[in-house]
């Protein structure tokens, strides 16, 4: 049974399991590590967010992005885009 933390997300009322969480206390962007846990790789995320890999792979390197940007990778994702808020 996967432990669910209630720390991110939408007015921080999310449940994000254990798989999420740990790897951003290890030093993982938020979108990296929920990317990952969903199981898809950056080219499907661009595909499907209407954004560019290079996007993409910058916030995962914690580059900023734009309010818009984070809300397309929310809804594709399924997060709070609050998630990626700095």
């Amino acid at each position: 049974m996967t432990k669910k933390i209630t720390e991110y997300g939408a007015d921080a009322d999310e449940d994000l399991p254990e798989e999420v969480l740990a790897p951003i206390e290890n030093g993982a962007t938020p979108l990296a590590a929920v990317r990952i846990w969903k199981g898809m790789s950056v080219d499907q995320l661009a595909r499907l967010s209407s954004l560019s890999a290079a996007i993409i792979t910058g916030a995962e390197g914690a580059r900023h992005l734009s309010p818009e940007d984070q809300v397309k990778l929310a809804f594709v994702l399924g997060v709070g885009a609050d998630l990626f808020y700095e």
